[in-house]
């Protein structure tokens, strides 16, 4: 095979050091980008600060508001690149066992990710992949091609030049400074940034003014829009972190559980996503949702204040990636089924059911599953029928139980008319649809598979969530569906009956409220989500 290395930027799952992870002294600065813009920004300092720009600056008046306008002159210039597997870059082992699966391909190696400072792992990624691509659509078109083969793969884009172009600051009409290189913003206390917008693509999409207490970053983009990152110490943005993931009202050891499953999350990918965009993470559902300075921060850090430095450290000595979702629906899923990423023992799913309710379960569904299970506790949801049984008569489970944030999503409905079907079927592009079948599930009961027939051809769809985009944003991929057919037999709507919201990998968030309500410790939570995982203090 020809193979050649280049660097770029993308994450998935990491493999870490197999030696002791040694101690570090203090908490990471790190960069998140906390907005963007099309064209104009608006502002206000409360307490004033300064701006700068190379060797210029300017003080700004407390109260008054400001705007950045940006006038673009060239587009950014990025590669595609579809990748189909990874290794840390320490597993020469494990890379080459990836490859192995590809040797009909001529695959390249692409490294992502920092030369680690003292105290923290190595965790830089090598990807394997199989094609390098100017024009997306071609990419797409050799992805759709690998699915039919029954091959998962992620297109990513090879960061080179960020879109170039002005950035103007006003205030009022006055014109104050014009860069090419973009402006920080130092505020004395904080800054105000107005109608930032917020979850792109998703149902709860919209814009607020958020504030922010770090030093700000504006400039353009890889996406051809105007980046705002703030830059903080990493305890910092994991109490602005708590809050913004998990109801800040949940028991202490529940938002103690959250706040150490982000630190861990944040530090294990650091470096390796957002590689070469100027920023460590960005403040959505992408990396970690954020939404800086809020009211019970101070709260947040009392509670929470007992994990500092604190992560999960996995089998091999490393920063386990103790990633979450809001709630598994009665079992988390596993990792590489879920995402394309090699296999994590410590991420390979479990039911969140208490020992008694799943011995309560599992001896009303034998009688009609008589033959299939042989022990309490081994439902197997990965078969089509036990899986639709288990969503439509589910057990109690820590993620159902009433009066926690999140357990109204244990189950949940939605119908597709004839005009949200219209959007399905122009997504799949296979003409009038006449079957959607071939299901094939993970662990939890999440479809990572299915095969769609239409007047004009036929599609494979991998993974949970290309497959929750194309019925318009499922909670999750763990459903039992009926299809609302025409007289010719073609498809024309659905109604879907699913299980949890989100990926399902690692800590549901509603089952650990539900789990220190009941008593259990921040350490038993983590330890029930993440067996094998031992608690350790890194800084």
């Amino acid at each position: 095979m020809n193979k050649y290395i280049v660097a770029a930027a993308f994450s998935v799952m990491a493999l870490f050091l197999a030696t002791a992870l040694p101690a570090a002294a203090t908490p990471p600065s790190v960069k998140i980008r906390i907005a963007q813009y099309d064209k104009t920004i608006e502002f206000v300092m409360p307490k004033g600060g300064e701006w700068v720009s190379g060797d210029k600056k300017g003080k700004i008046q407390p109260d008054k508001t400001l705007r950045i306008e940006g006038h673009m002159s060239a587009p950014a210039v990025r590669r595609c690149h579809l990748m189909v597997g990874s290794a840390g870059i320490n597993k020469p082992e494990l890379l080459a066992e990836v490859e192995s699966r590809f040797k009909q391909y001529t695959t390249h190696h692409f490294i992502a990710g920092h030369v680690p400072t003292a105290g923290y792992p190595d965790n830089r990624i090598t990807f394997v992949g199989v094609g390098i691509f100017e024009d997306e659509s071609k990419a797409k078109e050799q992805q759709n091609k690998l699915a039919a083969e029954g091959i998962s793969s992620w297109i990513f884009y090879e960061n080179i030049n960020p879109a170039q172009g002005k950035l103007s600051l006003y205030q009022g009409k006055k014109k104050i400074a014009t860069s090419e290189i973009g402006f920080e913003l130092v505020p004395n206390a904080s800054t105000k940034l107005k109608k930032a917008e917020f979850a792109k693509g998703f149902s709860w999409h919209g814009f607020a003014d958020r504030q922010f207490a770090g030093r700000l970053f504006i400039g353009w983009s890889f996406e051809n829009v105007i980046d705002c990152i703030e830059q903080t110490d990493l305890e910092t943005l994991i109490i602005g972190i708590v809050p913004s993931e998990i109801s800040s009202s949940a028991p202490e050891s529940a938002l103690q559980a959250q706040a150490v499953a982000a630190r861990g999350e944040m530090l294990s990918k650091r470096g390796t996503r957002h590689y070469n965009e100027g920023f460590d993470f960005c403040s959505e559902q992408h990396c970690q949702v954020y939404k800086g300075i809020q009211s019970v921060d101070k709260t947040i850090g009392a509670s929470i204040k007992n994990t500092f430095g604190q992560i999960l450290e996995n089998h091999e000595g490393g920063i386990l990636d103790a990633v979450y979702s809001a709630n598994c629906g009665g079992h988390s899923s596993s990792n590489d089924k879920i995402w394309v990423s090699n296999p994590d023992i410590h991420l390979q799913g479990v039911y969140d059911l208490s020992p008694a309710s799943a011995t309560e379960y599992m001896a009303l569904m034998a009688k009609g599953h008589k033959g299939q299970l042989k022990t309490p506790f081994k439902l197997d949801l990965t078969d089509h029928k036990q899986a639709e049984a288990f969503i439509l008569n589910p057990p109690k489970a820590w993620c159902s139980l009433p009066g926690v944030e999140g357990a109204d999503k244990f189950r949940w409905q939605k119908s597709l008319s004839e005009n949200d079907w219209k959007k399905v079927e122009a997504a799949a592009e296979v003409g009038r649809i006449r079957s959607i079948d071939e299901f094939i599930r993970e662990v939890s009961g999440r479809i990572i598979s299915i095969k769609i027939v239409g007047s004009s051809g036929e599609k494979t769809v991998l993974r949970e969530l290309a497959i929750r985009k194309l019925f318009g944003m499922l909670r999750s991929s763990n459903f039992s569906v009926e299809w609302k057919r025409d007289k010719d037999g073609f498809i024309v709507g659905a109604s879907f009956t699913g299980a949890g919201w989100g990926h399902g990998v690692g800590m549901c968030q509603t089952g650990a409220q539900s789990m220190a309500k009941a008593g259990h410790s921040f350490t038993q939570i983590l330890l029930h989500y993440f067996p094998g995982a031992k608690l350790k203090k890194l800084y």
